[in-house]
């Protein structure tokens, strides 16, 4: 297939339009103007995961892990097998969330098994295992394998030690802190020297984020299904300290460049600190559940990773690798110059709204502010819909605008 019009972004465009307005829906439900609807929340969460993030990662993935010997080589066939493998089962899998309707949900979560086989395919055939920068890429669609079959899990209730709690836990570690994670990681890794104008700040960090990473998801995944809090917890420090080299590398990197980028530096720190935030409460949510209000406290940690840590990245980074795949020309990186200048930067607005947002529900779990949880969760999720519809305008944008091939940079300002 042709980037310039793929139709994994186009997908992926019209999930996250689609979940900006259940949001919507959902701020109609807390102020009572609309009648609740069954897994409303988790539906949102789903536009984002499978519906909008997925997609562009489907779409993304061959791409960002391709070497430029190989970065043509994906077979056509291949790709439209994975997209209507994922577009055929995603619908099924909200409406059998939607309806409580098992096997609807079994069916739909195995086609989109289907494309992922297909997608895993495609990464090994398009990147070497050799090259330190795609082995993120290679890797991360084995998380997704396993976040997936932890639903069917769920789904068929066939679970490990941990019972069914465990599984949920192990399923959104594997997809977000493993899958989502490596591939935020490698394109981090990949895109943030040439967005910042300077050489990779601490190449021997790369391999510490890889596998800090890797061995702390793994145990976050494992700690769960095994109710072992000890292996939760050791894979919980393996992990701060992967993503710890991978910040101080982003970082370093952007100190020693041109420092043209902050507004988009800013998306990125604003989405580790809501990967980050739940850290300190995991102890006390595995230790003292009684004690401290475990519950809000992990609604809030879901709703970071997604509102957070996925929409911010997606923010500061999918606009332009949509315009920069818009051409076939050339290595992925080389082009990320010219497609930043066309889309701009984001708005200190989006940045502020989507932070304050996040905050906000937050808050809803801290103890003294429990009687302002509604009024809370409201603004929460009124500021992140402004920030939302920023990333809805700048996505559809980018899938409209002429391709590098043919668009000077200089035709779109920055804002």
């Amino acid at each position: 297939m042709h980037v310039r019009n793929n139709p994994f972004f186009l997908m992926a465009g019209l999930y996250l339009s689609v979940g900006l307005l259940v949001v919507v829906g959902k701020l109609g439900v807390e102020v009572g103007a609309v009648d609740a609807l069954p897994r409303l929340r988790w539906l949102t969460i789903h536009f984002v995961t499978i519906g909008g993030l997925t997609q562009a990662l489907f779409g993304a993935l061959p791409a960002l892990g391709s070497v430029p010997s190989t970065a043509g080589s994906a077979s056509t066939r291949n790709r439209w097998v994975q997209w209507l493998s994922l577009n055929a089962g995603y619908p099924l899998i909200l409406i059998g969330m939607a309806t409580g309707d098992t096997t609807t949900t079994v069916v739909g979560a195995t086609l989109v098994l289907i494309g992922l086989a297909g997608l895993l395919v495609t990464v090994y055939r398009s990147t070497t295992s050799s090259n330190s920068r795609t082995r993120f890429f290679r890797t991360a669609p084995w998380f997704l394998v396993i976040g997936i079959l932890a639903a069917f899990g769920m789904l068929l209730n066939i679970h490990g030690p941990g019972g069914y709690f465990g599984l949920i836990e192990a399923h959104v570690h594997a997809n977000v802190w493993g899958f989502l994670a490596l591939v935020a990681a490698g394109a981090l890794l990949t895109t943030t020297p040439r967005l910042f104008e300077a050489d990779l700040q601490y190449p021997r960090l790369r391999d510490v984020a890889y596998w800090g990473i890797i061995v702390g998801a793994a145990g976050l995944v494992a700690g769960p299904w095994l109710a072992r809090h000890e292996l939760t917890m050791a894979g919980l420090v393996v992990y701060v300290i992967g993503t710890a080299a991978l910040l101080a590398n982003v970082i370093g990197t952007y100190r020693t460049g041109t420092r043209a980028q902050p507004r988009r530096l800013a998306l990125i720190l604003g989405a580790y600190l809501w990967l980050a935030f739940p850290v300190p409460w995991a102890p006390l949510v595995l230790l003292f559940p009684e004690t401290v209000p475990a519950g809000a406290i992990e609604i809030a940690a879901i709703n970071g990773l997604v509102f957070g840590w996925m929409l911010q990245l997606a923010m500061a980074f999918l606009p332009t690798v949509v315009v920069t795949l818009s051409s076939e020309t050339g290595e992925f990186s080389s082009r990320l110059d010219a497609a930043s200048e066309i889309v701009g930067q984001p708005s200190w607005l989006q940045i502020t709204s989507v932070n304050l947002g996040m905050l906000a529900l937050w808050a809803t779990a801290m103890p003294p502010l429990t009687g302002l949880a509604d009024s809370l969760t409201l603004v929460g999720y009124l500021l992140i819909a402004v920030g939302w519809a920023y990333l809805v305008v700048d996505i559809w944008a980018a899938l409209v605008s002429r391709s590098l091939a043919t668009s000077p940079a200089t035709d779109t300002p920055s804002r």
